[in-house]
């Protein structure tokens, strides 16, 4: 019975994050959050199948596949375990440390073109640092991604102006789709409108504005990008978040890291 409860559990937290983000009909079709209703499927059949058959699902597997599927669980446990230590370890920043240049990573953007509680928290920590440290300048990075019809960089920087921010300060860059392409034209934009190179920008002092779980792997991947003096602010995550957030990120982590394993990429700016 434990497992039944557990499995409902597990697809109810899906259906809960779908609700409270309210995506595109197409992101909700392909949303991560559906690793909860897969395993919670999974752990209710194998409760319904104990309390029929009085024995467990997985002890009518052949010996060799019973070994097999749990060397390849702990194998990705492993895997999921050392990642999550670097996730939880970036290099931070603090509000006081002064910067040239904050770029704030957009995180996505609900059919009805509002940015989500979680880049709210981001803008939040943005303005925040922005207000403490006038001579600073931020791009604010977010394109018109997946199926959504907004572009993400002006909601973010309305909202900055909504905290206070001067317009002058904020360099809209909205094209990019992934974090790769938010640091790449984000310093392209921040070049343009300082009339500076992008090897200057790289070498120059930034601070990168995101969610605390993102934060290690958007400083790998500008450390890859050719940043040299890059330091990172992260914003917190409602509770109920932090389970589906930290578990995507862990896929996005080995995924980076086979990427990099396997094609050397993401490679300097310039």
């Amino acid at each position: 019975m434990i497992f039944i409860i557990i499995g409902l559990l597990l697809i109810s937290y899906d259906i809960f994050i779908l609700v409270i983000n309210q995506p595109t009909f197409w992101d909700a079709v392909f949303s991560f959050t559906h690793i909860w209703s897969i395993a919670g499927l999974f752990i209710s059949y194998c409760g319904f199948y104990k309390v029929k058959n009085k024995i467990s699902f997985i002890k009518t597997w052949k010996k060799w596949l019973r070994r097999t599927a749990g060397f390849i669980f702990g194998f990705c446990l492993v895997i999921s375990v050392v990642n999550l230590i670097f996730i939880l370890t970036p290099k931070k920043a603090k509000i006081s440390d002064d910067a040239d240049y904050v770029i704030l990573l957009g995180g996505g953007i609900d059919k009805n073109g509002v940015i989500p509680e979680v880049v709210e928290k981001r803008v939040e920590k943005t303005a925040e640092y922005l207000l403490k440290n006038e001579n600073a300048l931020c791009a604010v990075s977010g394109g018109q991604v997946h199926w959504s019809a907004f572009s993400e960089a002006p909601v973010l920087k309305k909202r900055l102006i909504d905290y206070g921010i001067s317009e002058e300060r904020i360099i809209i860059e909205d094209q990019a789709s992934d974090t790769i392409q938010n640091l790449t034209f984000g310093c392209r934009v921040l070049s343009d409108y300082t009339g500076k190179t992008e090897e200057e920008i790289l070498s120059s002092k930034v601070l990168i504005v995101t969610s605390n779980f993102h934060l290690a792997r958007a400083l790998r991947i500008a450390g890859r990008l050719g940043y040299k003096n890059v330091k990172g602010i992260g914003s917190k995550l409602v509770f109920y978040k932090v389970p589906n957030s930290y578990a995507r990120e862990i896929a996005a982590y080995v995924k980076l890291n086979l990427r990099i394993l396997f094609t050397g990429k993401p490679e300097k700016i310039i």
